[in-house]
This record gives C-alpha cells, sequence and structure tokens, in this order.
C-alpha cells in the first residue's frame, strides 16, 4: 500500500501508512523548516530545509544515513534520478547531482539566476525540468550537465511533473496549469483559475497526473478539480470535468502526492497546512473520463503538525524488509547490482565531459 511521507514546519518527517492510515514512524532531522522530500523505488527518503541542508533517510531500513551539506541557503526541490542519483536544487539557484551508493557529488551547476521553486526528473534519468523565480522554465541534459531550453513564463511555477508516460509535463503556477504534450512537438494545454484573480484570489497549489491525460490541482479554498487533456483542431485544451466533494475540514491543501500501479490506479494523498491528511484510491474507469464515482476516500488522518511538503513511498517498510525470502534479498541484489552499474555509467560519462572541457 505503500507510505506517505511529511514534512514539517517545526523540522520532522512523519510517515504514515497509506493502508490503515497508522503512523509507521517519526523524527526531527532539521533544524528548521522542511521545504521539500522526495522517496526513491528503493526506499531512499531525501527532505531539503530551510537549515542550508539535505537529511538522508532509508525507509526500507529504517535508518538515517547522514547528511549533504553543499547549498548555501534553503534546499527547496528534491527529486531521485530512479535508484542511482539524487538531484537537490535551492534558494541559491544551484542543482546539484550525488550518486546514490556513496552521496559523492557528480556535477554542481547553476541552473538559475534566482530560486528555484521547482524540479521535474524524466523517468529516463537523462532530462530535467527546472522553474525559478525569474519566471523560467529550463529543460536540462542530466548527462551533460547543459541547458537544453529555456521557456519564459508569465507566472513562475511551483510545482511541475512528468506524465506516467514521460511524454507530457505539467506546471503548475497560482492561476495557470499548463501540460505540454513534448510527443506531440510541444503542443501545450493551457487552463486558468476562474478564481485566480481578484480580491478573492484562490491560489492553485499542487497538481498531480491521474492518468495521461486527466491531472488533479488542489487550491488554496481546499477544493480538488480533475482536468482533463483533450486534443483539438487548433491545438490541445484543459477542461475541467468533475471536482472531489466538498468537505469544509479540508484547508488550505499544501500538497498532493500518489503512485500508480500496473493498472493505472491511483493511490494518492492530499495534505492539508492544518495536518490533515487524506488518502484515496483512485480506479480507473474502462472507458471514457473519469468522474466522481472514480474516487474513494479511505482514510482521513489528523496528524496535528503545520504540514509544508509530502511524498509517496510505495516499497515495503522496515518491518517488511525483515522478513523478506532469501529469493527476494537475491533479487535485491540483482537490481542493486544493475544499479551500480548504470551509476559507472552515468559517472563516466560527466567525467568524459570534464575532461574534454579541460582539452579545450
Amino acid at each position: 500500500d505503500g507510505t506517505v511521507v511529511i514534512g514539517t514546519y517545526d523540522g520532522g518527517l512523519i510517515g504514515l501508512r497509506a493502508g490503515s492510515g497508522e503512523q509507521a514512524f517519526g523524527y526531527a532531522p532539521h533544524l528548521g523548516c522542511v521545504k521539500s522530500v522526495a522517496c526513491s523505488g528503493g526506499g531512499r527518503c531525501a527532505s531539503g530545509g530551510t537549515d542550508h541542508m539535505v537529511r538522508l533517510f532509508d525507509l526500507a531500513k529504517g535508518k538515517e544515513l547522514g547528511e549533504l551539506q553543499e547549498h548555501d541557503d534553503t534546499v527547496g526541490c528534491v527529486e531521485f534520478w530512479g535508484a542511482t542519483n539524487l538531484v537537490t536544487g535551492g534558494v541559491d539557484g544551484l542543482a546539484c547531482i550525488w550518486r546514490c551508493s556513496d552521496f559523492e557529488l557528480l556535477l554542481k551547476f547553476r541552473a538559475h539566476k534566482s530560486a528555484m521553486t521547482c524540479m521535474a526528473v524524466h523517468s529516463s534519468g537523462k532530462l530535467m525540468a527546472s522553474a525559478a523565480r525569474d519566471n523560467s522554465i529550463r529543460l536540462w541534459d542530466l548527462m551533460r550537465g547543459t541547458s537544453a531550453a529555456s521557456v519564459p513564463v508569465d507566472e513562475a511555477a511551483e510545482s511541475m511533473l512528468w506524465s506516467p508516460s514521460g511524454n507530457r509535463l505539467a506546471a503548475l503556477s497560482a492561476g495557470i496549469v499548463t501540460v505540454v504534450d513534448v510527443a506531440l512537438g510541444g503542443a501545450a494545454a493551457v487552463w486558468r483559475n476562474p478564481t485566480g484573480s481578484g480580491l478573492m484570489r484562490v491560489a492553485l497549489i499542487s497538481v498531480i497526473f491521474v492518468r495521461e491525460d486527466e491531472l488533479l490541482v488542489g487550491d488554496g479554498k481546499g477544493e480538488v478539480r480533475v482536468l482533463a487533456f483533450k486534443p483539438k483542431d487548433g491545438g490541445p485544451d484543459l477542461v475541467e470535468t468533475c471536482r472531489l466533494p466538498a468537505d469544509a475540514n479540508r484547508v488550505r491543501i499544501k500538497s498532493i502526492v500518489g503512485k500508480h500501479d500496473d493498472k493505472g490506479n491511483l493511490v494518492f494523498a492530499i495534505g492539508t497546512s492544518s495536518g490533515r491528511v487524506e488518502i484515496w484510491r483512485f480506479s480507473a474507469p474502462g472507458a471514457g473520463p473519469a468522474t466522481v464515482e472514480c474516487f474513494q476516500r479511505m482514510h482521513e488522518v489528523e496528524t496535528g503538525v503545520r504540514l509544508t511538503c509530502m511524498a509517496f513511498w510505495s516499497g515495503v517498510s522496515a518491518q517488511a524488509a525483515q522478513e523478506m525470502s532469501p529469493l527476494d534479498e537475491a533479487m535485491q541484489e540483482l537490481e542493486d547490482d544493475e544499479a551500480a552499474q548504470d551509476m559507472v555509467e552515468a559517472d563516466r560519462s560527466l567525467k568524459t565531459r570534464k575532461k574534454a572541457k579541460r582539452k579545450r
């Protein structure tokens, strides 16, 4: 069922079991507010905070792994690149690529001239999108650490993510959701928040793909909309199709995270500023658009903390890891060996490029 990892304003991390809503762990690794958290498929957890540090935790084994200190300001972005690498971004505008086997710093470069707000690593591990307060979105070639493209935007993107197939990129700002279809040559669909202007402006906060052509968007009033990506003549469009049932106790949404299974279903969590966490299940319909009936609320948890960010890990818990059979352990070792080989190849590519630069 997975684990929902919650970052708090007081520097703490809390884990909730998605299947039952029970607390799995809790500790306070940061001296300041936790601004970002991410989990790898293998159970590594990384959190960035206002104390300028990245703290590391092994969810599968239930132990701390240490800390990374390379940024000169708040670390507001953390993202795993498969099981091999970790990418961090900060208010200092710098991006760092770390190797997960020993957390050696492989590459450090200036991604933006101003504070980074979010980033999204493509599932291939070769491409990354980043956004900053300079109202720009940049695409990066992670194998070389070079900029592949830069796109100016009207508002700074606060959240970005790739679709399950990796063919579409969604970028969310306070009043706009933009979905770029990379497979269609960069065709973009835009949805503007009808309550995103005026004296009573309500900001959009978080977005997640429900399916390849549908997204969930949460806002500052606690409303959660379903948007559908629809191709049409003259360019694609984003339209609202339905909303999750209203809840008077659901206040400002801070984060929506989740994980798809092999059948296209989605288990996701909605976290609010009051510390309330709702765990939902989306069952993909056989055909047609998603409706309210496709969503089922499984649990509600009042954590009592000031929630700032969340991540979702679908792996086994520390207790389940201790009960792995010899066959499971052998398969895990094989996966670790393959991941290590991928890391060696990526490291060799980076070193080759550095040597070429020195020769020039």
